[in-house]
């Protein structure tokens, strides 16, 4: 399951951060996703991109395109 087929309300915890080029894995990282995190995914933008997500306390938008490419499970 990737980020972008949750649910709004839901929570998830991410398993890989997938094939993402280095420079955005590592700035994700520096962001607070890190494998093993748990995300809550809070709403979509009203045109469905970018999706707004939380994590360890911080609130981050996030690309589609990004959220398709990060791996997670449900809790």
């Amino acid at each position: 399951m990737h980020l972008s087929d949750i649910q709004p309300g839901q929570s998830a915890r991410i398993v890989s951060l997938g094939a993402l080029d280095a420079p955005v894995r590592r700035k994700l990282m520096a962001m607070g996703l890190l494998p093993c995190s748990e995300v809550r995914f809070i709403r979509n933008a009203p045109l469905g991109d970018p999706l707004q997500i939380s994590t360890g306390g911080i609130t981050l938008s996030v690309q589609r395109t990004l959220a398709m490419q990060i791996e997670v499970e449900s809790l």
